[in-house]
């Protein structure tokens, strides 16, 4: 069907960096209630490469992808994508490395937020006693 190849063609360009061979035997497409269905895809190796993750794909695969295309409102309305069965099998990726600079800021923030608990801590302590007729000892 030429609308079948349209939506193959169409949607390869949108998530054909994250699947394997896309095609129309896939598809099932019920036209006016906006369903699109796609099972049994294979999730390409460098699928996450983009996000910056500390690991890499080998293999995956995605079960069910059910896309809701609202025809009628495609302008305003959101597309709903679905994903039922996705299995991926991921390894360490060989890139990893340390940032001192980042783990530094990372450990500080940890401190100062540390320290602001224990301040708001002894301030509400502080309080309670001034309720109660309890002074503590500077």
């Amino acid at each position: 069907m030429v609308f079948e190849s349209m939506v193959s063609d169409l949607l390869n360009r949108f998530i054909g960096d994250y699947v394997e061979n896309l095609d129309k035997s896939q598809l099932k497409i019920g036209i006016w209630g906006g369903n699109v269905v796609l099972e049994n895809l294979k999730v390409k190796e460098n699928a996450l490469s983009e996000l910056d993750v500390p690991f890499k794909v080998k293999a995956g695969q995605i079960g069910k992808l059910m896309l809701k295309i609202p025809w009628k409102n495609l302008y305003n309305d959101a597309v709903v994508a679905t994903l039922d069965g996705l299995y991926l099998l991921v390894v360490p990726g060989a890139t990893i490395k340390y940032d001192a600079a980042k783990e530094e800021r990372y450990q500080q923030e940890a401190k100062q937020k540390e320290l602001q608990r224990i301040e708001d801590a002894l301030l509400m302590a502080a309080r309670r006693g001034e309720e109660t007729g309890v002074k503590l000892v500077d």
